[in-house]
């Protein structure tokens, strides 16, 4: 259903996916393409609208699914939410189930790289109701003891600098896009309806301000990491990682930190891409996927 609040490009953005009713909440879905499910998990603090370029190189030959976890782009962001990567695991689950997804190549970028291993935990667990054929790890802190977190990052980190980083929340409309193309080596690929488009989705149903309650990811990631770093190195699947050598945050050397760790992994450093490289260079991203997946 079209939403007189939103901008022409995000409409269309809208109309492209669809809303499902997922434990109590409406997540948005984008489906494109028929094939292999290629199951695609976008990261923080942007939405699935990240992994267009991707779907445009890989909907010919497979059948691409990502959606927007609550909190983010056009899902439900309610404040009484604990935004846990094990909730958000519930609602990837529940969004595979929902969509009949019986296998699926699983890729995640950033915090969904997080959730990416929750599913390898479960389905290690025997509790998983669809079966992972392979896995695509990009650019994502996991290993997050060693991460360059942002400065906001850190003022959201800390409980002593957190009523600091609420009371900038209601100013970040104006330096949100500025910050993510920081973080960019290519930060030109984002045109001014890409702007709009994300600029809106931050904002949905007041999207900034679940900005503290979302950033508990990094704390979970400390006290988990054990979990989700051995779900990776026990999984019998292929492994892929692909990692940006110019991100400043999920820094190079933590990308070579996780192949040291995982040296079963096939793995690729891309040059002169930061740390959104979906969006900075979707096409490699995707020839990336499809010739690891097709082998």
């Amino acid at each position: 259903m079209p939403d007189p609040t939103l901008a022409e490009p995000t409409q269309r953005w809208l109309a492209a996916g669809r809303h499902l009713d997922i434990a109590g909440l409406r997540i948005f879905v984008h489906e494109r393409g028929k094939g292999p499910v290629v199951f695609l998990l976008h990261g923080f603090p942007t939405s699935c609208h990240d992994w267009r370029g991707v779907i445009d190189g890989l909907a010919g030959s497979f059948r691409c699914v990502t959606f927007d976890f609550p909190g983010y782009g056009l899902s439900d962001k309610p404040a009484a939410y604990s935004y846990s990567l094990f909730q958000q695991t519930d609602v990837a689950v529940e969004v595979a189930r929902a969509l009949d997804i019986a296998e699926a190549h699983v890729v995640g970028h950033d915090v969904g790289q997080t959730i990416h291993a929750e599913l390898l935990a479960r389905e290690q667990a025997g509790v998983l109701p669809f079966r992972v054929l392979s896995s695509t790890i990009l650019n994502g802190s996991t290993l997050q003891g060693i991460a360059t977190i942002t400065a906001f990052q850190k003022l959201l980190a800390s409980n002593e600098t957190l009523p600091q980083a609420i009371a900038a929340l209601d100013g970040l409309t104006a330096t949100y896009i500025p910050a993510l193309k920081a973080l960019m080596k290519r930060p030109e690929c984002v045109t001014p309806e890409d702007e709009v488009i994300m600029q809106e989705l931050l904002l949905y149903q007041d999207g900034h301000k679940r900005l503290p309650s979302l950033s508990g990811y990094m704390r979970e990631r400390l006290i988990h990491q054990e979990r989700w770093i051995g779900a990776f190195e026990a999984a019998t699947h292929p492994i892929q990682i692909v990692w940006a050598d110019g991100d400043p945050v999920a820094n190079i050397e933590m990308g070579r930190e996780l192949a040291r760790i995982l040296p079963q992994a096939k793995a690729t450093e891309l040059p002169n891409l930061g740390h959104f490289l979906l969006i900075e260079d979707p096409a490699t991203v995707a020839n990336q996927i499809r010739t690891f997946i097709s082998t």
